[in-house]
């Protein structure tokens, strides 16, 4: 006995439809093709698998039973074709944003987590750079949405859409904030591109050690190595770190988040799912703050 699997899909897709028409809308086919498939099917099996009675049919007790068979086949094989499919088109949709470190809060985070659910079929590709590099890799044509600071120094144009502030501090070491030596506080831990943002030639005085991880900044600045510039989604929660508020010339300085792209190109769905969620974690937070203030 020899049984086509694409008569079996039709018998299945008849049985769950509850008629031969519906069933060839759903196959996009003829309603004769389904007919002729099942047919051939119960001519192969040797026997029926409907009672027809004028429009109507239902199962017979032998097309119940092979029905419970064939659907976990059938289910199995719809699954396989769904993920191919999503596969084919992933390798076609590849969605390249960057991201400036001063900006890589919590939420950011999580918006990624959830975009890889929401868009299972779309490669993500995520550069961390300062909003400098990632202004000229968007004028490149490297990356597709940029999430930072776009008031940059540049000489290229934007789409800006705002979405939320970054509020950031120089901070010290507790031991190192109220101590009276200034010797170690002579050395200046900075981001590699933040001074895009600050005003150094104040500050000249100081050694500047320029890194590309902020980890590694914290981790000197709890050390007792110098004084940093971070955002304070990194210092929250952490005792050991203090803001500094003398000498006047190291003060906070807020940075407006947000995502920006090619002048010359589309809102694209994923810039506005992007958009949508930030705005959203960013307008609760808010609310949140506003109803705790008496």
């Amino acid at each position: 006995m020899k049984l086509h699997f694409e008569n079996i899909v039709s018998f299945i897709s008849v049985v769950e439809e509850g008629s031969f028409s519906s069933a060839a809308r759903k196959l996009g086919k003829s309603q004769s093709t389904v007919s002729t498939a099942v047919q051939n099917l119960e001519s192969d099996l040797g026997f029926n698998l409907f009672n027809r009675q004028h429009s109507k049919v239902w199962l017979t007790q032998k097309g119940e039973r092979l029905f419970q068979l064939s659907l976990p086949i059938v289910s199995k094989y719809r699954e396989l074709a769904t993920i191919a499919a999503q596969m084919n088109v992933s390798d076609q949709i590849v969605f390249r944003v960057g991201i400036d470190p001063l900006v890589f809060n919590k939420d950011v985070k999580d918006t990624l987590a959830r975009f890889s659910e929401t868009f299972p079929n779309v490669d993500l590709v995520v550069v961390t750079k300062p909003s400098v590099i990632l202004g000229n890799y968007i004028n490149e044509g490297k990356i597709d949405l940029a999430l930072g600071n776009p008031y940059h120094k540049t000489n290229n144009d934007f789409n800006v859409e705002e979405l939320f502030h970054v509020n950031c501090w120089w901070v010290a070491h507790e031991d190192l904030a109220y101590s009276t030596n200034q010797t170690s506080s002579q050395r200046i831990l900075l981001m590699d591109g933040c001074e895009e943002l600050l005003n150094l030639s104040k500050i000249t005085s100081y050694n500047l050690w320029r890194l590309d991880d902020f980890a590694t900044i914290i981790d000197l600045c709890k050390a007792q190595k110098g004084i940093a510039f971070l955002p304070m989604f990194r210092i929250e929660g952490d005792s050991s770190l203090k803001v500094i508020t003398d000498p006047p010339d190291f003060f906070g300085k807020r940075i407006v988040a947000s995502i920006f792209w090619p002048v010359h190109s589309d809102f694209s769905p994923f810039n506005q799912w992007i958009k949508q969620e930030l705005q959203t974690s960013a307008s609760y937070k808010q609310t949140f703050v506003a109803d705790l203030v008496p």
